[in-house]
């Protein structure tokens, strides 16, 4: 079994009150950053050493972090990158003040292009994030709401391909604009795990995961309904030519954390997809104190086998992010030399594989690829 104090929550958010500060300066709708106020997910040093406390009592050595949903969405182009610099810069602070205990996905000013993937390489190379973070909706300049699957996002898609990098999904909250869901107030009991399905099926039908096969996709909350409608998917793949290669093998290349807290369905995901690609995820800081710490007991009570459970609880996420990763540590500060070397031992060859971004490419590369979205009607292939 993973050590106790070496689990890995892959689904966590910080919400810096400064940083809400200022997206909602931009315009960022108050009552959308309400629900991130106040709730022990900023970063004074109350909050942190809460956080830290509930990490240490549920044996979670490592939280990765991510500032979805809460992402400078706006129209102008210099504000949106400056405020995606003030929220990563945060992380990273966070990382330095508490070694070991934090990595993140990166936050992007999307939806313009240039100056996310100028702040990715930023995340990546400098601040040494495992990846970046979007969400299911993005907002377009016009105010439109745009599919992750929309090829204006391709450049950037190239970028985290050629690095070989992780692409982080999650839901916006906003109960993917359905009056069924928004008038009934279900957006965050229905509305999230709708819109995690709903955009990975956009990623599907648009061909996403085999046209950027090296770029790694990571789902939040199971998939939403995605492992229960998995036969109904590959059925009209087979038998009406609803996506142009098979979802079923698509979705076992991609990742899922376990916000989810249903064993039942943590064993469906299993049986679907496989328990290599599934991984702890808490959805910190709305789910605390004993709900955090089912976050990690659920999975354990799963009835899944020590070997499955170790790969959820640890292993899987140690696959995923590689070196990015600290090294295994008991949270009171004592090395897990034995197990450490024990689970390197074991998963050495993948560390290898996944090890390195590759960085060394030619940006004429890069641009060539850009032009070909500009120009050619985003025809990349």
């Amino acid at each position: 079994m993973a050590p106790r104090r070496c689990v890995i929550d892959t689904h966590a958010h910080i919400y810096p009150s400064i940083y809400l500060d200022r997206i909602e300066l931009l315009g960022a709708d108050a009552e959308s950053t309400r629900v991130a106020r106040n709730i022990g997910a900023d970063t004074t040093a109350q909050d942190m050493a809460a956080r830290i406390r509930m990490m240490d009592d549920a044996g979670v050595a490592v939280q990765v972090l991510s500032a979805v949903p809460h992402l400078p969405m706006v129209a102008n182009a210099a504000q949106a990158a400056t405020a995606s610099r003030i929220v990563n810069n945060l992380y990273a602070k966070a990382a330095r003040d508490y070694p070991g205990r934090f990595i993140s996905y990166g936050a992007l000013p999307l939806p313009h292009i240039k100056e996310s993937i100028l702040e990715a390489r930023r995340c990546i190379d400098d601040l040494g994030f495992v990846g970046i973070c979007i969400t299911t909706l993005i907002r377009a300049t016009d105010g439109q709401l745009l599919s992750p699957a929309d090829p204006r996002f391709f450049p950037l898609y190239v970028e985290l391909d050629r690095r070989k990098a992780i692409l982080y999904l999650h839901a916006t909250g906003n109960g993917a604009c359905s009056s069924m869901i928004n008038e009934h107030s279900l957006q965050r009991v229905t509305g999230a795990p709708v819109e995690d399905s709903t955009a990975v099926l956009q990623l599907l039908k648009a061909d996403i995961p085999r046209r950027f096969p090296n770029m790694r996709i990571h789902v939040a909350h199971l998939g939403g309904d995605i492992p229960f409608l998995a036969q109904r998917i590959e059925d009209n793949y087979e038998d009406w030519n609803a996506f142009p290669c098979s979802p079923m093998e698509a979705l076992k290349r991609m990742w899922f954390d376990a916000a989810n807290f249903h064993a039942p369905s943590l064993r469906l995901t299993a049986d679907t997809f496989g328990d290599d690609r599934i991984m702890c995820g808490s959805d910190f800081p709305y789910f605390q104190n004993e709900k955090y710490t089912r976050a990690v007991t659920y999975i354990r009570d799963a009835g899944l086998g020590d070997d499955a459970t170790e790969r959820i609880l640890y292993g899987n996420a140690r696959k995923l992010y590689g070196d990015k990763l600290p090294p295994p540590l008991d949270v009171n500060g004592g090395a897990f030399e034995a197990e450490a070397a024990a689970d390197a031992a074991v998963d050495g060859a993948t560390k290898d594989a996944d090890k390195a971004l590759d960085a060394e490419q030619a940006e004429q590369e890069f641009i060539v690829c850009v032009r070909a979205v500009d120009d050619a009607d985003c025809r990349l292939w």
